[in-house]
């Protein structure tokens, strides 16, 4: 049993590490800047969750093997959103709603970016398409954008940079997403 809690704790350090580094790179200047992300609430979910998707992507690549720490890291995120909202002063009674919604979130788009990813760039697109319109306005999805492609590729990328790394490399501070290499900026 203790062998157990042991686990359990290394799982929840090694989460930290990996959520940290979802969280930074999600706040990178670029999204907002470069690609038009809309930098609200709502724009940052988005980007963290995009980013935590690829990483839990990678560890369920590795099968029952890494299925606690993905467990382990939808936790943290949890823990995060609920933390979040109350620094925000959004009411204790409405917490726990907002936290169910965000991790429902996590879910839908966990299962569409997962086909996307399968189908390659242009299903991304839609994907980050549908993802930013059931933040902003469900109604208005459309066509992806060009820097819906732009994120597509980029995501596309940093999928075959995590799927190159071990768990050791993403745990030794080595970049786990690609580049932000937004030389096609020029298109938009």
């Amino acid at each position: 049993m203790f062998a157990w809690i042991k686990q359990r704790k290394s799982h929840r350090r090694v989460a930290e590490n990996l959520y940290r580094q979802i969280v930074e790179r999600a706040r990178t200047p670029e999204f907002y800047d470069d690609l038009g992300i809309e930098d609200s609430l709502e724009g940052r979910y988005e980007m963290v969750v995009a980013h935590l998707i690829l990483v839990i992507e990678r560890l369920r690549a590795d099968g029952e093997m890494h299925r606690e720490l993905a467990r382990s890291l939808v936790e943290r995120f949890v823990t995060d959103m609920d933390d979040s909202m109350r620094e925000l002063g959004i009411g204790d009674t409405s917490v726990p709603k907002k936290v169910k919604q965000a991790a429902a979130g996590l879910v839908e788009r966990t299962a569409r970016y997962r086909e996307a990813l399968a189908s390659g760039p242009a299903a991304i697109a839609q994907a980050i398409r549908s993802g930013l319109a059931d933040s902003e306005d469900p109604d208005a999805a459309g066509s992806p954008s060009d820097t819906d492609h732009i994120f597509a590729a980029y995501m596309s990328a940093s999928a075959k940079s995590l799927a190159g790394l071990s768990l050791e490399d993403m745990l030794s501070e080595k970049p786990l997403f690609a580049p932000l290499d937004f030389k096609l900026r020029s298109q938009h």
